[in-house]
């Protein structure tokens, strides 16, 4: 089977949450007033559009480079963009706002009904200052969500949209 696109997805999380999707409204707001709140959500629109048309293995082990233009001015980030987080199927869509703030999202591969699903369930900001890390709570978490979909896909994926 070649899939050539993969639908990005957000899920209600355990708490019956959708916290990316959430935070990606709360984003889109502020963007709305604010130049830096633009700045990011371009950057995450271009890093999501990219995940839709790219294999996933692609994006694994490398950097990659995301050109956005804000008020005429051209501006690149290139990093390592996907992450697998050491339980498959899980995996971190990464993202620096700036030196000590680092957003994840986190996500599964989900094949469903002949489509290829990106299925994103939990986002945290990593900070360096003071020491802010919950990628293993957050990665459980997901995987608990994962195994839930396999259970159910048809609840959680269909009319979500």
């Amino acid at each position: 089977m070649n899939i050539d696109k993969h639908n990005i997805k957000t899920l209600l999380d355990e708490n019956n949450r959708d916290m990316v999707g959430e935070f990606l409204s709360q984003l889109y707001e502020e963007s709305l007033y604010s130049n830096e709140a633009k700045l990011h959500l371009m950057f995450l629109q271009s890093a999501l559009n990219l995940l839709s048309v790219q294999p996933l293995e692609s994006l694994l082990n490398t950097r990659t480079e995301l050109t956005i233009t804000l008020n005429g001015h051209p501006r690149t980030k290139r990093y390592e963009l996907v992450k697998p987080l050491k339980v498959p199927p899980i995996y971190e869509l990464r993202y620096a706002m700036n030196q000590n703030e680092h957003l994840r999202f986190l996500f599964f591969p989900f094949l469903h009904k002949g489509e290829s699903n990106y299925v994103f369930v939990k986002y945290f900001k990593k900070t360096l200052n003071p020491k802010v890390d919950e990628t293993n709570i957050m990665r459980d978490l997901t995987y608990e969500m994962y195994k839930r979909v396999c259970l159910d896909p048809e609840y959680y994926l269909e009319g979500t949209d």
